[in-house]
């Protein structure tokens, strides 16, 4: 599968998706969008439904890079609605967002991995002290990564967990958010 970009004009009617003849591909495959006189498409298929595809148009099909697609796409208020509405349900979900560590379930809203940050910074300050006053870089992990601090979980009870959880924690929050980023592209 390749996402291919094109770009038509057909003054028969207002309606981008009108125009266009989707021959057996999934709607999901296909989007359409109005910018101004101009109408944009993708299509993400094989080559072979692709060029089904593009054979089966009823109007001139000019393929254009990514880059132009993007611009015209941009200026197109059914796209504009569409990543508004895009950007909430990310938004949600970061803000919904947990994760686990050591049977311990840990918000893992930006709100919840700053305060996360505090706790990491000083730790990192402390492990910085000890090295500096002679303790080898093991003695220094043990005095500060792993003491237990009181922190309340997402089921709103306080549990004591190792800075060492929190750490853990905190990569794994960034993970989500990563992979919740590249879902909402």
């Amino acid at each position: 599968m390749s996402k291919r970009y094109y770009r038509f004009n057909d003054l028969k009617t207002d309606d981008a998706v009108l125009s266009l003849v989707f021959h057996n591909i999934d709607n999901e495959k296909i989007k359409v969008y109005k910018a101004d006189d101009v109408k944009v498409c993708s299509i993400d298929a094989d080559t072979a439904e692709h060029d089904t595809w593009l054979a089966a148009q009823l109007v001139d099909m000019t393929e254009i890079t990514f880059d132009e697609f993007f611009v015209l796409r941009s200026q197109s208020k059914s796209w504009q609605l569409e990543w508004q509405f895009t950007k909430e349900l990310r938004q949600k979900e970061l803000d919904d967002a947990a994760v686990a560590v050591n049977t311990i379930e840990y918000d893992a809203n930006e709100s919840a991995m700053d305060r996360v940050d505090r706790i990491l910074t000083l730790a990192g300050w402390k492990f910085n002290q000890a090295l500096a006053t002679g303790a080898t870089a093991a003695e220094a992990y043990e005095a500060v990564y792993k003491i237990t601090v009181p922190w309340k979980g997402r089921d709103n009870e306080f549990h004591d967990v190792q800075i060492e959880s929190l750490a853990k924690a905190q990569e794994a929050a960034i993970n989500n958010m990563r992979v919740v980023w590249e879902k909402y592209e």
